[in-house]
């Protein structure tokens, strides 16, 4: 059971006690069978609250009283001041200007019941069905803006994953390059090591065989000595 209820556009009746069942919610100033059956019918369609105030459990119903031209102006006139009080938006999704608007809704549903409960109770259908569709459009909205949200997410993840790959993707590259220039350097020296090798080469083969040529000479030169000798 809540505490004693804010201020609402629906126009309530003095509380009781909780108790007390012989008043019920009557009209004092109304009474026989057409008044039960409104009693009956608002508080099936708005059922009063409860609550309590100064430790004593209270009841409060909604109002039987006719609503005159004059209170229909004053109702729109405390749903204009209520919205500016409450700082309700204009525009957009307002849970503020939803039950501000859901109040004055229920007070023009009492009105129109007390009068005529046939429409009364087909008001109470439009409003449930208008609550039932804008509830599926709450949902929807909360729904797509989850969606949006793991979409976000989900990107964002992706572009830090992509960043952490193309970041590991230079960090390979650059081990990569590092080693071409150690393996260029190491076919460099290679080249040059076989160079040299090939340089001392083929030195060793022109001494060797310019010695050979000396050796022939030399045997040529006896040979022919010694044939002239002969």
């Amino acid at each position: 059971m809540s505490e004693k209820p804010k201020p609402n556009l629906l126009k309530y009746e003095v509380p009781v006690l909780a108790g007390n069942n012989d008043i019920k919610g009557k009209n004092p100033q109304k009474s026989g069978e057409n008044e039960v059956l409104t009693r009956d019918i608002l508080n099936s369609i708005l059922p009063p609250r409860k609550f309590k105030d100064g430790g004593q459990e209270l009841i409060q119903y909604v109002s039987t009283t006719p609503a005159t031209k004059s209170d229909v102006m004053k109702l729109q006139q405390l749903l204009d001041s209520t919205l500016q009080l409450k700082k309700a938006r204009e525009t957009g999704i307002c849970p503020i200007r939803s039950e501000i608007y859901s109040q004055c809704f229920n007070e023009i549903i009492r009105q129109v019941t007390i009068d005529c409960s046939t429409r009364g109770l087909l008001l109470v259908k439009v409003r449930d069905e208008m609550k039932t569709t804008i509830d599926t459009f709450q949902s929807l909205y909360e729904s797509a803006l989850l969606w949006g949200m793991r979409k976000a997410m989900q990107i964002e993840k992706a572009r830090d994953d992509m960043m952490a790959e193309n970041s590991r993707l230079k960090e390979e590259k650059a081990a990569l390059e590092s080693k071409i220039v150690e393996l260029q350097s190491k076919i460099e020296s290679i080249m040059k090591r076989e160079e040299d090798y090939r340089v001392q080469k083929e030195k060793e083969h022109a001494d060797e065989t310019a010695y050979l040529k000396r050796q022939t000479s030399q045997l040529k030169a006896q040979l022919e000595q010694m044939l002239t000798t002969k």
